[in-house]
């Protein structure tokens, strides 16, 4: 019986565990960004009908994917928050990305005003080039970039303070 009580014990415990790392978004291990700090190689299509390359990011300081879903509450809090703080961010390229339906996706960058931005970007990866790069376990999750080297990944979202902090907005 003490057997029974200690492996009972044990797994309840491993599942709590697993749980909160669960919840904290932990990285995986093997996803590629933390070998490679360059930008990855992706085409998307965007929802005004063209392609883009990762050759064909202008040359900003700056830029910034963002893996989202156009249903996600915190993925629309973060397109809120950035388009409301839009002109504190010229110095980034944004490029918006998410596998759902393009309908939807298009929907989502009209009703944030994420298609009316110039340094703002909107698509589908239709190769999941970005999302096998970062691997990421929860939207939204930001890739902030300086130069085309990695700075940071943020797995549950920006802030915009912590993003002007970086990128010496006011």
């Amino acid at each position: 019986m003490k057997k029974v009580t200690t492996l009972f014990s044990v797994f309840i415990v491993s599942l709590f565990a697993s749980m909160t790392l669960s919840a904290q978004g932990n990285i995986d291990p093997n996803a590629p960004f933390l070998k490679d700090k360059n930008i990855p190689k992706f085409t998307l299509n965007l929802t005004t009908g063209k392609s883009f390359s990762n050759t064909q990011i202008p040359k900003t300081k700056y830029t910034c994917i963002i893996i989202f879903s156009p249903d996600c509450s915190h993925c629309q809090d973060e397109a809120t928050e950035l388009t409301k703080n839009a002109d504190k961010f010229k110095s980034v390229f944004f490029i918006w990305n998410s596998y759902k339906e393009m309908a939807d996706i298009k929907a989502f960058a009209t009703k944030y005003g994420l298609d009316k931005q110039s340094n703002v970007i909107v698509g589908r990866d239709p190769e999941f080039s970005i999302p096998v790069f970062f691997r990421p376990r929860m939207t939204p999750f930001v890739a902030l970039y300086a130069n085309g080297q990695l700075l940071k990944v943020y797995e549950q979202g920006v802030k915009v303070p912590e993003l002007l902090k970086i990128i010496g907005g006011k």
